[in-house]
Parts: structure tokens; C-alpha cells; sequence
């Protein structure tokens, strides 16, 4: 025979669910999962860190794979 006893010290928690934090953290998720994707894809088609122009621009420099790569437009 089973007998179920409850275990006093663990107590009884009513879990309240902050749904808007969850499709933040979700969002947020996505997100980052997005910046790796386009950076293993950029990475794939950039031949790594080049010589840098002298020409006005914005630059952006990431690192994927133990590899830097910078992206002027």
C-alpha cells in the first residue's frame, strides 16, 4: 500500500506567472538568436578584418568563431 505524506518543510507556493516578463525574456531570446545567425552568415561571406578606409563611416567589429570582423558602411 501507498500512503502520500507531506513533507512539512517544504512549504506551499502559489506561482504567479508575470506573463509580460516571459514575452520579454522570449523576445529577448529570439533576439540574441538572431545576432548569432546573421553573424555566423556575415562571417561566412567576409574574408575577416581588413585594412580600414579613411573614408567617414560606421563601423562595427564583432567577434565570431575566435575571429574579429569589421563591417563599415
Amino acid at each position: 500500500m501507498i500512503t502520500q505524506t507531506k513533507n512539512s518543510q517544504v512549504p506551499d507556493i502559489d506561482e504567479d506567472r508575470d506573463l509580460e516578463l516571459e514575452t520579454v525574456i522570449l523576445n529577448l531570446m529570439i533576439a540574441q538568436y538572431q545576432v548569432d545567425k546573421l553573424r555566423s552568415r556575415l562571417s561566412e561571406r567576409v574574408g575577416g578584418y581588413g585594412s580600414a578606409s579613411n573614408k567617414k563611416g560606421s563601423a562595427h567589429i564583432f567577434k565570431h568563431n575566435g575571429k574579429r570582423y569589421k563591417v563599415t558602411v
